[in-house]
């Protein structure tokens, strides 16, 4: 579950106007945002835009399903050989087609296998919103060798992502965008709540100033309806994907609206499509919470902890020290940037979607306190996705796409916020709340309405439809996962006895053999079944 407007530009917090959510695992990202999923759509698409059903192509979208895009050797650096992509045109608006049209870049590789082994196409999607799937779908890591084997693999860029009609707003200017995500993620004199303020209408108004034309057509339903283009076009007859973090939810979504062409669909690292953005964001902050204190103790059982060895202070040594940032922000080796309480804080947030990595994190805050926050600063700039001194447009299209699925009703001012959620979010989550109560604050002046409210997606007459949800995963919590296997009525539920974010191919032999056996087999898990950390 990506990030969320204001949240995410200090912290990295996605989901929903949430958190982090940008889900990945296993890819070159160490775990990308779920960002904040939204949580519409019934499951009869009635939450979503008219067009296509379930059932058969209305005829004014036959020549996008039946198009045959051109497919030529990638040119992305992270392709390999075998991998060919396509622009594959969709309707922008699929309730009225005669509007125009977009398009999806989209990329694919032949099952490695022999040719009569091959199961279909196999659709992946990082999470986020926002996440790219090209470059996640091109990355090795992201299924097993035997899945590869017996599918082609599919990745695309959702619409207004990456290569994909991009929506922009600030991500082509470098300037700007690292003011926007280095802003103080808690502001609380009248002047910097004011500035909030301005930064937030700046942020939208710049988003319709440059994209105003894909802006209103780039939420979930859009996005679910544009995969199924896809899985016209590649000539399967049933959807099969791969989903993490906000990507379970784009495949709810799909299910909701197509359910009678589904396949074989696995949500892991799953949302829960009935929660508020609120409801959200508290449980977002409370399992980072959980993770950074876990951490913190962690810390203090290795002689080079900067936090001392008392595991009871140790986590209030580490906030005071990323608080103090703020006014006294850290060097780095790139000479013209520093690290402050907003770059600090989304270092120590990105790591904590991937637990392997807390002894990094632990000597990066070393050197931070010894003058050095360069280490710091490529944590945060990979949550970020800050390359090279320029900017992917994954924070434009996660705004935008969080704006239109599930915006906070109640973040409808900085007033409001200040005065009333700031309390209730710091009562129930101490360290992060405050931060997080900010993170709608774009939304309540976005200039295109939203067009989703929560709702349960139940998706009847679907194939079976396996949820994975890891008990210990902060940025989508396993109540989440339980909760939407439970609304599906074919759904089935996969725990992963661990904690960080996402559990297939992230080093459980049991989660990988269970979900590969679905994938290659068809063959569901036991109900109940669990799988520890240890193969």
């Amino acid at each position: 579950m990506n990030p969320s407007p204001t949240a995410r530009r200090a912290l990295a917090v996605t989901a929903a106007g949430v958190l982090l959510t940008t889900g990945c695992g296993g890819s070159s990202h160490a775990a990308q945002k779920p960002s904040a999923p939204g949580g519409r759509g019934s499951s009869t698409g009635s939450a979503a835009p008219a067009g296509a059903t379930s059932k058969a192509i209305p005829a004014n979208l036959t020549r996008f399903y039946e198009q045959k895009p051109t497919w030529t050797p990638c040119v992305t650096d992270s392709s390999g050989p075998g991998w060919t992509c396509a622009k594959i045109e969709v309707p922008l608006d699929y309730s009225d087609p005669a509007k125009g049209s977009t398009y999806v870049m989209t990329t694919r590789r032949a099952a490695t296998g022999p040719a009569g082994q091959r199961l279909g196409s196999l659709l992946l999607n990082p999470g986020g919103p926002g996440g790219a799937g090209i470059e996640y779908a091109q990355d090795p890591t992201v299924v097993t060798k035997n899945v590869a084997a017996h599918y082609d693999l599919v990745g695309f860029d959702p619409r207004g992502v990456g290569h994909s009609d991009p929506v922009r707003c600030l991500s082509d200017d470098t300037k700007a965008m690292d003011a926007f995500v280095a802003a103080d993620p808690m502001p609380r004199t009248d002047a910097e709540v004011a500035e909030v303020e301005k930064e937030a209408k700046a942020i939208g108004t710049a988003c319709q100033d440059k994209s105003a034309r894909i802006l209103p057509y780039v939420g979930t339903p859009n996005a679910a309806r544009d995969m199924d283009v896809i899985r016209g076009v590649v000539g399967d007859d049933k959807l099969h994907y791969l989903g993490k973090s906000y990507g379970t939810y784009l495949g709810a979504v799909y299910a909701g609206l197509f359910p009678t062409h589904t396949g074989r669909l696995v949500l892991d690292g799953a949302i829960d499509p009935t929660l508020t953005a609120k409801q959200m964001n508290v449980a977002q902050a409370q399992g980072f919470e959980k993770l950074i204190r876990e951490f913190a103790a962690d810390c203090t059982t290795n002689s080079t902890c900067p936090l001392g060895t008392d595991k009871t202070t140790a986590v209030d040594k580490l906030m005071t020290y990323l608080q103090s940032l703020q006014d006294h922000p850290v060097a780095t080796h790139d000479g013209t940037r520093t690290v402050n309480y907003a770059l600090a804080l989304t270092a120590v947030l990105q790591v904590m979607y991937v637990p392997q990595y807390w002894g990094d994190l632990r000597d990066a805050l070393s050197s931070a306190m010894s003058g050095d926050g360069s280490r710091l600063l490529q944590w945060a700039d990979l949550y970020n996705d800050r390359t090279n001194g320029t900017y992917d447009n994954q924070t434009d299209a996660n705004i935008a796409i969080n704006c239109l699925d599930r915006p906070d009703p109640d973040a409808q001012s900085a007033q409001q916020i200040k005065d009333k959620e700031v309390p209730d979010y710091k009562t129930q989550a101490p360290l992060l709340g405050e931060m997080l109560a900010w993170a709608d604050l774009s939304c309540a002046t976005w200039p295109t309405k939203p067009q989703t409210t929560p709702a349960p997606i139940t998706a009847p007459g679907s194939a079976p439809i396996l949820v994975v949800g890891t008990k210990d995963d902060p940025a989508t919590p396993y109540p989440w996962a339980q909760g939407l296997a439970t609304q599906l009525q074919n759904g089935h539920l996969l725990t992963f006895n661990g904690s960080g974010h996402t559990a297939y191919t992230r080093g459980s032999q049991c989660i990988d053999s269970a979900v590969d056996a679905y994938l290659l087999q068809g063959t569901l898990p036991a109900p109940g079944i669990a799988c520890d950390v240890t193969p």
